[in-house]
């Protein structure tokens, strides 16, 4: 949305929103700004995956760029701010950020920084991935249920073993859903460099869950 310089600088320097799913999950919250003829445009508080397509998809190319990130670090609410320099290629606000970090613009921002969004967005990722696993299961799991029973032996084994696999399908991806939180708490929480834990290994976890229940 299109404001006045001088409104849109003190919406971008003011606190942002501490409600919301993001914010009760740990996500960083992102807030852009960039000058438009004679005006400036806000993208305010965006999700960090949000946040992260807009250099590549909405900004032009050839802006500079304010940003500010609200996030968390051992526990407290923290922000930060950079300038990232006119956008050449359009590229996510990531690499943008890391790119301008490592040519050594100071004002882009730091490498720290840079890192916990990283490991964030990743995890958001695999939270997306996650939930759209436990969306299909539940769909095929309905699926199989609205069907009339099938008459065959072989058929009813063949929905028997589907049916077991949502399961354990779903179940997988509800351990990831408790890992994603987990990292997010330890980026958010403990000091930097805390190692996250170990992946959920899923060839284990199948072969687990197959074990203990037949």
């Amino acid at each position: 949305m299109k404001k006045t310089i001088e409104k849109a600088l003190m919406e971008f320097l003011s606190d942002v929103r501490t409600t919301g799913e993001e914010r009760k999950k740990g996500i960083p919250l992102i807030t852009f700004v960039y000058k438009e003829e004679d005006k400036a445009v806000l993208l305010a508080a965006l999700p960090l995956p949000l946040a992260d397509i807009q250099t590549e998809k909405t900004i032009p190319v050839g802006k500079e760029i304010l940003y500010r990130v609200d996030f968390f670090k051992e526990g407290e609410a923290k922000n930060s701010f950079g300038v990232l320099p006119a956008i050449k290629e359009s590229a996510t606000f990531l690499t943008l950020l890391e790119a301008a970090i490592r040519s050594g613009d100071r004002k882009a921002g730091y490498q720290g920084l840079c890192d916990y969004l990283k490991f964030h967005n990743a995890l958001c990722g695999l939270e997306a991935l996650a939930e759209g696993e436990i969306a299909f299961a539940k769909k095929m799991q309905k699926m199989g249920s609205d069907n009339k029973a099938p008459t065959e032996k072989c058929c009813e084994s063949a929905v028997a073993e589907q049916n077991r696999y949502s399961i354990v399908n779903t179940a997988y991806y509800k351990e990831v859903l408790s890992y994603v939180q987990t990292g997010r708490d330890i980026l958010n929480a403990c000091p930097a460099g805390t190692s996250l834990p170990p992946f959920p290994d899923r060839s284990a976890f199948m072969a687990r869950w197959y074990r203990e229940n037949g």
